[in-house]
């Protein structure tokens, strides 16, 4: 799944678990002896392992293995079974004709349409303020006035910051992150960024290329 949506675990005819990461949750996998085998790094240096003192919930396997979801913010959740079916196409694999169709029609903004989970599963805030940067698109546009061109950039740009955040490990990693600040600036222009709620989520954008 992309970095924004529910991750699923199936055994046979069994529940399926949802863990939805909120904007700072980690999934760290750790061996019955705690060495940390997977998202260890959640902490990014700052942290010993085995510190897991934001940790919201717990999973302990058969082995003594267990899967913990640490999250600083508390703005995660844990579901069984949750509705899965109501879930657009996953960021991470969908098609162009599935993404084109997602922005095809109604009058959003851009923005809370790609963070609407039932047009397009896996798309948080942070990923979406990266990809309508790379698209150099304003995130407060109206979908039915997108152009072909634009479509066809939010496609590309999506598909890059996704392998992007998988890649280097979350959407913090993420190239505009740091320039999220007051007083921050385009890096590819050195315009100001611009802070505002767009689909009642804060956005920044560049005032230049996204005006």
């Amino acid at each position: 799944m992309s970095p924004g949506g529910f991750r699923v675990r199936r055994s046979g005819r069994g529940h399926a678990l949802g863990i939805h990461l909120g904007m700072s949750g980690k999934i760290v996998i750790a061996d019955p002896d705690g060495t940390e085998i997977d998202g260890g790094d959640y902490w990014e240096g700052r942290r010993r392992p085995g510190d897991h003192r934001w940790s919201r919930f717990s999973l302990t396997f058969a082995d003594g293995g267990r899967l913990v979801l640490v999250d600083p913010r508390r703005l995660g959740r844990v579901r069984l079974d949750p509705p899965i079916a109501s879930l657009g196409p996953d960021a991470a694999t969908m098609t162009p004709a599935e993404f084109r169709a997602a922005l095809a029609s109604g009058t959003a903004p851009v923005k809370a349409r790609l963070l609407d989970q039932e047009a397009i599963a896996g798309i948080g805030n942070l990923l979406a303020d990266q990809i309508l940067w790379s698209a150099r698109v304003n995130p407060g546009r109206r979908v039915d006035r997108l152009t072909t061109d634009d479509v066809d950039r939010l496609l590309r740009a999506t598909r890059r910051a996704v392998r992007s955040a998988i890649r280097d490990g979350g959407v913090h990693t993420l190239g505009i992150i740091p320039f999220r600040i007051p007083g921050g600036r385009c890096p590819r222009d050195g315009a100001p960024m611009v802070k505002g709620a767009v689909g009642g989520r804060t956005s920044w954008w560049c005032s230049r290329e996204q005006a």
